[in-house]
């Protein structure tokens, strides 16, 4: 499961990140990914409920996934269209195969949520 590996990754983006801006415990994390990323929105919440009991997330931390649908559009005739399964690149008008992906690929932290080092603790 390489979500496990992507989650690492994104915790010491974010551990980086909060440390920079003083931020104490983060409470939510939103993500965007794309389909053609591969990586599994339910593989991605297990690892980050693994991450979430180490000292950077609050226990009522969520994570948000928003996800992305493959776009193409058409070099030939402009039409932008929905890659349907990730995998037939033809434009649904001018059958031409010469197809520029323009979303799909993401895989991102859009942003986070948390508390600095003066919130009172609950």
């Amino acid at each position: 499961m390489h979500e496990m590996g992507l989650m690492a990754s994104m915790v010491e983006l974010l551990t980086e990140s909060a440390r920079h801006n003083q931020i104490q415990k983060i409470n939510k994390v939103k993500l965007v990914v794309g389909k053609m990323s591969m990586a599994l929105p339910d593989a991605l919440q297990l690892a980050f409920d693994v991450y979430k009991a180490e000292g950077l997330f609050s226990s009522e931390a969520v994570l948000e996934i928003e996800e992305r649908e493959t776009m193409g559009r058409c070099r030939s005739c402009g039409r932008r269209f929905p890659v349907l399964d990730n995998c037939l690149f033809v434009c649904p008008d001018c059958q031409g195969i010469d197809v520029e992906v323009i979303s799909g690929r993401e895989l991102y932290i859009d942003h986070y949520e948390g508390e600095d080092g003066n919130a009172d603790d609950d």
